[in-house]
């Protein structure tokens, strides 16, 4: 009997973990699908600003468990996923242009976790069930509501949802965690609010992007589209390569999920995504946050991350490094009981 069979004949269907989060990959890749193309890509500039990186990894640490220690009971994705949906309280709100649609599950102190270029609030929910109880989880989606679509956003305009969401929770301060252009927007709202942000876990993070000429055409293009990532050409594909082997060999139905969630996403809210953060540029700025911060890389970055991640240690001087090996670009999905793990070890209760 095939192991994928097999494990579905011995699942608890009265708990919602049977599947492993383990992967035992070590080969690395480059990049995300298409729409990370904005985040994929150097220019001579960025180039000049930071100094050449050795692309070795640091030593695990947090994430890796010691030697002996049991493997997490294991999750069933879609058992959880119906969980975030019933459990959790939905809400949405309107700021500025943006209509922005969430939800908040848990108890404890507030821990907002910011959606990465190409993902979606609900991607989040294994990660939010191991957090839950100790933390009151709030993600969101943010949408354009179609009356300025001839705007150039700004990082500052996804900082203010930020705000916005935080204001109707009553939340005075927060953590943030925020994955590639979340982490970006985490930046910008530490920057804007120093005193509302209590600390900050970034992967992928970075200061500053440029869009080459074809991702500006591209994005401009994008703008315009009514359709979602699903039609976009070779889409599966892209993500097959980018992201497929960093999730659990035994249970396909896992990155069928990232594939179905990511698929959702319009077209045009990507694209202004892309063209808020070209030119985004606050290297000179970074020292001027001071909550903790820090800075998660993980097994699966390409290039560019390296060499963001160099200029945002270089420029957040208390921050420090963590490594995830084998995760890939989504352990919020692939491992999320070692991204909780590291969640709750860095936000200590007194945090807030």
């Amino acid at each position: 009997m095939p192991d994928a069979r097999r494990a579905e004949v011995t699942r608890d269907r009265s708990d919602p973990r049977t599947m492993s989060d383990a992967t035992p990959s070590s080969t690395a890749t480059l990049g995300d699908p298409m729409p990370d193309v904005a985040e994929s890509s150097a220019t001579d500039h960025d180039s000049r600003e930071v100094s050449p990186v050795v692309a070795t990894a640091p030593a695990p640490s947090v994430d890796a468990p010691p030697v002996g220690e049991p493997c997490p009971t294991p999750l069933v994705w879609q058992e959880v996923l119906a969980a975030y949906r019933t459990q959790s309280t939905a809400w949405e709100l309107k700021n500025r242009s943006h209509r922005l649609v969430g939800r908040s599950w848990g108890t404890g102190r507030p821990l907002y976790l910011l959606n990465g270029f190409a993902a979606t609030a609900e991607m989040s929910a294994l990660t939010l069930w191991l957090l839950r109880e100790e933390f009151r989880c709030v993600v969101f989606d943010t949408f354009e509501d179609g009356k300025s679509s001839k705007s150039r956003p700004t990082m500052s305009d996804f900082a203010s949802d930020v705000l916005a969401v935080a204001d109707h929770h009553g939340d005075e301060t927060l953590n943030m965690f925020g994955a590639s252009f979340g982490a970006a927007v985490a930046l910008q709202t530490a920057l804007e609010v120093p005193g509302r942000i209590a600390g900050l876990v970034l992967q992928h993070g970075f200061a500053q992007r440029r869009l080459s000429m074809s991702e500006r055409m591209l994005a401009a293009l994008c703008c315009r589209s009514s359709r979602t990532l699903s039609q976009f050409p070779w889409r599966r594909r892209i993500q097959e390569l980018n992201h497929r082997r960093w999730f659990p060999p035994f249970d396909g139905t896992r990155f069928e999920f990232l594939v179905d969630s990511t698929g959702s996403i319009p077209l045009a809210d990507l694209a202004r995504r892309a063209l808020a953060v070209n030119g985004f540029d606050i290297t000179s700025r970074l020292g001027e946050i001071v909550c903790p911060v820090l800075l998660l890389r993980t097994e699966g970055e390409g290039g560019l991350e390296a060499r963001s991640h160099a200029q945002l240690e270089q420029g957040l001087r208390g921050s420090r490094t963590e490594w995830m090996h084998s995760s890939g670009l989504h352990p919020a999905l692939t491992h999320p009981h070692r991204l909780a793990k590291l969640l709750k070890t860095f936000f200590p209760p007194e945090s807030i």
